[in-house]
């Protein structure tokens, strides 16, 4: 009679499962799939990345001033602005490798406060030296809170919300950095930019506790796996593709953008003779009407229009829009009404980009590090973008080198735009279901 074959014992199972092949994307945790959006807790994650903006938007209007009082050359001066781009630049995978191990929601929070606190020692800055110094922290506080940010709203969207809310977080630095461009001279003639220092400050205390009190109670989560190790996570994002696309692609994007934005003050009031005001209240227009195409790259992605067509557009934008913008071919209202519609239809990248990171993510446990990716990816263009106009224009001798430029960074989109559809196309195959089951 046969004897029937007896099972190992527990013990020995589970000293084998460790070495199992495991899947690489470990999650911290998801949703439930019954569980609506939690908006309280999507709106005070995308206020996060506001108010850290806003800390971006107080400082042109007060260089003036900083110059006059620190008696700081205009390299320097040029730092007090860069350093938040330098910092996301080192350390943004860093602050996703922290939120992905420690948890999105008290990084978050605890970014704010970082921010916070380098904002209020700024305001009582003694030195050019000491004012560079607190900018470092502004700017280590803004980084951790906007990686953690996009995981916390992924978590918090119901699958069928997802791809709206985690869109929509591309508005975060319009919104942000155009109101306080709004609002930066006003406060500055009535408290000066010490006074506008400490009004960031305190706002960026306020929605901390904001965040804090829409976390307290959000539980509709499972956990699974525990996380990866940070290296282990580092290791897994940077061997995958989609992470370096969407990084690479939000550099050639960011690049003449910020340039445009940088130098279109001076361009305007040297080269128009326009008065300064008007130069700086047609900036902010430029600006902010990136905020509106923000929102529709968030909706058009919730339609499941493919992110890679999105990019390609805005990239034809590009091309197109640097003849137009910096040759003089066109009369001075044709040439800003093509800032305005570059600005705009350029506004559909970030959120087709930071709101690709939950897909193209190597798994659910590596989204903040993909995001930091992404991050510094936008970064490193939005470091290396006024310097290279600036370089350009003195070897040509005009504004023609931004033509160059524009036209070199949009067939950079449009070749990185091709390679996104090719691997949307490639994970669609691969998931062997739609987006919106996908963390």
């Amino acid at each position: 009679m046969p004897t029937a074959r007896r099972s190992p014992p527990t013990a020995s199972r589970s000293r084998r499962l460790p070495n199992k092949p495991a899947t690489p994307q470990t999650t911290p945790q998801l949703p439930l799939p019954s569980a609506p959006t939690n908006w309280a807790v999507v709106i005070a994650a995308f206020g996060a990345g506001v108010v850290g903006a806003a800390h971006v938007g107080k400082v042109p209007a007060a260089l003036p001033a900083i110059r006059a009082e620190f008696v700081l050359d205009l390299v320097t001066a040029g730092w007090v602005v860069s350093i938040f781009s330098a910092t996301a630049l080192l350390f943004a995978m860093a602050a996703g490798l922290l939120s992905d191990r420690v948890g999105h929601r008290r990084i978050a929070v605890g970014g704010l406060l970082l921010l916070a606190a380098g904002s209020a020692a700024g305001a009582l800055a003694a030195s050019g030296t000491m004012m560079l110094a607190t900018r470092l922290v502004e700017g280590l506080g803004y980084i951790i809170a906007v990686v953690a940010a996009p995981s916390i709203i992924a978590q918090a969207a119901a699958p069928k919300d997802r791809r709206l809310a985690v869109g929509l977080w591309g508005a975060f630095m319009p919104t942000g950095m155009g109101a306080m461009l709004v609002a930066a001279p006003f406060l500055q003639s009535t408290i000066g930019w010490r006074g506008s220092w400490a009004v960031t400050a305190a706002l960026t205390v306020i929605w901390a506790a904001v965040m804090a009190y829409a976390f307290h109670g959000w539980h509709r989560v499972r956990a699974t796996a525990a996380p990866e190790r940070p290296w282990r996570n580092l290791l897994i994002t940077v061997r995958a593709r989609g992470p370096w696309l969407l990084s690479l692609c939000f550099a050639f994007y960011a690049l003449p953008w910020i340039a445009l934005m940088v130098w279109l003050p001076t361009f305007i009031v040297e080269q128009r003779g326009l008065p300064v005001r008007y130069a700086a209240l047609l900036t902010v227009a430029a600006v902010t009407i990136n905020l509106p195409g923000n929102i529709l790259g968030g909706w058009l992605s919730h339609k499941s229009v493919p992110r890679g067509i999105l990019v390609a557009a805005a990239g034809t934008m590009i091309v197109v829009a640097g003849p137009l913008i910096y040759l003089d071919l066109l009369p001075d209202g044709a040439r800003f009404a093509a800032c305005l519609v570059y600005s705009f239809v350029c506004g559909v990248v970030p959120a087709a980009l930071l709101g690709a990171a939950p897909w193209f993510a190597p798994g659910p446990g590596q989204i903040a590090t993909t995001n930091g990716l992404i991050v510094q990816g936008s970064h490193l263009g939005l470091l290396s973008g006024p310097p290279l106009v600036a370089a350009l224009v003195g070897l040509t001798g005009g504004w023609q080198g931004g033509a160059l430029l524009f036209a070199a960074c949009g067939a950079g989109v449009l070749v990185f735009a091709a390679l996104i559809h090719r691997e949307e196309g490639r994970l669609a195959t691969a998931q062997g279901s739609s987006e919106s089951s996908t963390p």
